[in-house]
């Protein structure tokens, strides 16, 4: 093991707190040349002595968990999230029951775990309240709020300030993508339905569709994958507890990747993507034209479904997109939707699992 990293991971009560399980240790004063100056098995696992005078012990046991092996860097990143499953048109989310996901904590923890991997979920028999969303949020940790509050009456609003909050159809698109840091996870419930036809919704794999983009397009997923776009929303209240007046700007690219080329966020929504685009003209239609393919690739791989009052449908909110259908001017139609940030939900998932003793 690099004795630079065995130092600066000292476990001794001068360099790390075991109350608040944190470094004390100071990184200017670590030398990235240190050295053993003697090393000598202890009875549970190693001693240390250093060349800047310092001395530390290592149990076997913590060694072992972080050693730099595939096996232990593979453990390390399933705590940190799961791995993720892509899915298409032949896909049944799995369904919980409301009330059994406030009592039952193994009920909550499978819930969080379908998330992580699959990304959706439907909750039934969801309480006739307005708050059942956020309710259930609360359960599981705190609600994400944004200038609409902590939950939404998606309705045919009056002097509505967003596209959502009317009755047209909606393409198929990701919530707060005008936000830095859009949410984790959207609950979508459904307290009453539009009767006859419109509103049905349509739901698609995000993550499913940028794999067919790379695998098949290469040169679109570049496009994507490295253009930013603007996302904006600007508006005022149309309740109480929404803002009272708001101006949000976000730009990022269509698609993210991470270091090691994983997708890992996907920020579509025709409603408040910004007419300004930060390119050269040459370069525009490029970006329309590989925008308009990962929107065909997303519905030919989308499922299509009429919630009904009772309903609440849970998406990975930056990896699955969703969209509905046009429905009659004055309908009673009343769709709520809340939101829960990812760090939330794995850190109840990764707590739930060391309290029932499922942690890998």
């Amino acid at each position: 093991m690099p004795y630079v990293w065995l130092r600066d991971n000292c476990q001794c009560s001068k360099c790390y707190n075991p109350v608040a399980l944190g470094r004390s240790f100071l990184l200017e004063d670590l030398d990235v040349n240190v050295h053993a100056t003697k090393v000598q098995e202890s009875e549970d696992g190693v001693e240390i002595e250093w060349s800047d005078g310092h001395s530390s012990q290592f149990t076997a046991e913590w060694l072992y968990d972080r050693a730099f092996t595939t096996s232990a860097r593979a453990q390390q990143r399933n705590r940190y999230a799961l791995s993720r499953e892509p899915w298409g048109v032949e896909h049944k989310p799995a369904e919980f029951d409301y009330q059994t996901l406030m009592e039952d904590e193994k009920v909550l923890l499978d819930w969080l775990l379908t998330m992580e991997t699959k990304g959706s979920a439907l909750v039934k028999n969801t309480p006739n309240r307005d708050v059942a969303g956020p309710d259930l949020i609360n359960n599981i940790s705190f609600v994400k709020q944004s200038h609409y509050g902590p939950h939404s009456p998606v309705i045919n609003r009056e002097n509505t300030n967003n596209v959502a909050f009317t009755n047209v159809k909606l393409g198929m698109h990701n919530d707060l993508a005008q936000y830095e840091q859009m949410a984790g996870i959207i609950f979508i419930q459904c307290v009453m339905q539009h009767q006859g036809k419109g509103g049905e919704s349509v739901i698609s794999d995000g993550l499913l569709a940028a794999e067919c983009l790379r695998r098949d397009h290469p040169e679109a997923f570049q496009v994507l994958t490295t253009t930013d776009a603007y996302f904006w929303d600007k508006g005022h209240a149309n309740f109480p507890w929404e803002m009272e007046s708001f101006f949000k700007i976000s730009k990022r690219p269509i698609i993210t990747l991470n270091n090691d080329n994983e997708v890992v966020c996907v920020a579509m929504n025709n409603g408040v993507r910004q007419s300004y685009l930060d390119l050269p003209s040459h370069k525009v239609k490029k970006f329309y034209a590989a925008l308009k393919l990962f929107n065909d690739i997303l519905y030919d791989n989308a499922i299509r479904f009429k919630m009904e009052a009772g309903d609440m449908m849970t998406l990975d909110n930056i990896r699955c997109l969703h969209g509905r259908e046009g429905y009659e001017d004055f309908s009673p139609r009343h769709i709520e939707s809340s939101y829960l940030d990812w760090d939330e939900a794995r850190c109840r998932r990764r707590r739930l699992q060391e309290k029932l003793e499922l942690f890998v």
